[in-house]
């Protein structure tokens, strides 16, 4: 028992790792598109820094209050039909019976016994309803993610990745802080595709440079896009 409450800790652990993926990510891609296109537009590093502050502060919270409304939302879904399939159970667990019957059986346990399971576990309403909501809702509870902490991780991890691309302007001016701004990007999110494939047991290579290419194309996009502005419109 304390092992398999120990592996369902481990998978909602690791569950977390989306928010962590897609917050650091999209804080690194988008603020590297952002900081090439501002340089583009302006030599002045102030500005550019500055820009990618108020970029980044402004994403964290975005990304934050998207992650909050987004879980809010699907735990209330999943939640009313939970409680509509409980309800359901009370009034007519026949039918709920016969579903989760049908869904051991799509599971490839034959008829027989799965009647018999279905038959010992209606016995146990707290099981019989676990195992329904598993088996014919498709809803895990390790899987399950609350909202507060999901907006506090996506946030903090957008943050993150903004900073990191933010890092050079400390330091260095002109292109060669875009450019050591562009290869810390790359670097930083290579290795985030290293982690993703070690942790989904796909080849490594293969994920690293896929993040990589994205934030090429990323950077590029949002480089061309400030050539586009009016030389005026900079100073």
């Amino acid at each position: 028992m304390a092992v398999a409450a120990e592996k369902r800790r481990e998978i909602r652990w690791l569950s977390q790792i989306r928010e962590v993926v897609f917050g650091m990510q999209d804080g690194l891609m988008t603020t590297v598109g952002f900081v090439a296109g501002v340089h583009s537009a302006t030599a002045d590093t102030r500005l550019v820094l500055l820009a990618g502050v108020v970029q980044m502060i402004a994403g964290a919270f975005s990304m934050a209050a998207g992650a909050y409304l987004s879980t809010k939302a699907e735990h209330e879904v999943v939640q009313g039909q939970i409680r509509g399939e409980q309800a359901r159970y009370t009034e007519e667990p026949y039918i709920a019976q016969e579903e989760l019957l049908k869904a051991l059986e799509a599971e490839g346990l034959v008829r027989d016994k799965a009647y018999r399971v279905v038959q010992l576990m209606s016995a146990e309403r707290n099981a019989f309803l676990r195992t329904f909501r598993e088996k014919v809702l498709g809803v895990g509870t390790a899987q399950e993610r609350v909202p507060l902490p999901a907006a506090i991780l996506m946030g903090a991890s957008f943050a993150l990745g903004a900073i990191i691309v933010l890092l050079p302007y400390f330091a260095l001016s002109g292109y060669w802080a875009l450019g050591a701004a562009i290869g810390l990007t790359a670097l930083v999110l290579f290795g985030i595709g290293v982690a993703k494939a070690l942790l989904a047991g796909t080849r490594l290579l293969v994920s690293g440079l896929e993040f990589l290419l994205i934030a090429a194309a990323a950077a590029g996009v949002g480089y061309g896009l400030g050539l586009l502005l009016p030389p005026g419109l900079a100073g």
